[in-house]
């Protein structure tokens, strides 16, 4: 998936460039968010967990997560990103500060999932 992205957007960095693949999500989490990077990912479970959602709302960091991303191949996760990233980079240019998490369907529509609004 990370090299059909850099195609489009060279700067890409995938997570097992930089990180060991057993690195916990808060510690990379505050990473990309102390680098100020928009994260990328498939895991939209992330939500659910307090550690992480604390990592994403103190470290700052824009979080994008394909959901749903049951039986999607690498391609249709790619395509699903490709989609969305005109999407995802006017979100971050409207909300610089981060500290959210973001849905990205298989159509490549974003929506909020974190926090949520009330």
């Amino acid at each position: 998936m990370p090299d059909r992205l850099r195609q489009l957007y060279p700067r890409i960095v995938a997570h097992d460039d930089v990180f060991a693949q057993n690195t916990d999500d808060e510690t990379w989490l505050r990473e990309a968010g102390r680098r100020g990077w928009i994260v990328l990912m498939k895991d939209d479970r992330i939500r659910y967990r307090p550690a992480e959602q604390r990592a994403v709302m103190e470290s700052g960091v824009a979080c994008f997560c394909l959901h749903p991303s049951k039986e999607m191949t690498g391609e249709d996760m790619a395509e699903a990103f490709e989609r969305a990233l005109p999407r995802i980079l006017r979100i971050v240019a409207a909300e610089p500060r981060g500290g959210y998490i973001r849905g990205v369907n298989r159509q490549g529509q974003v929506r909020r999932l974190f926090p949520r609004r009330i």
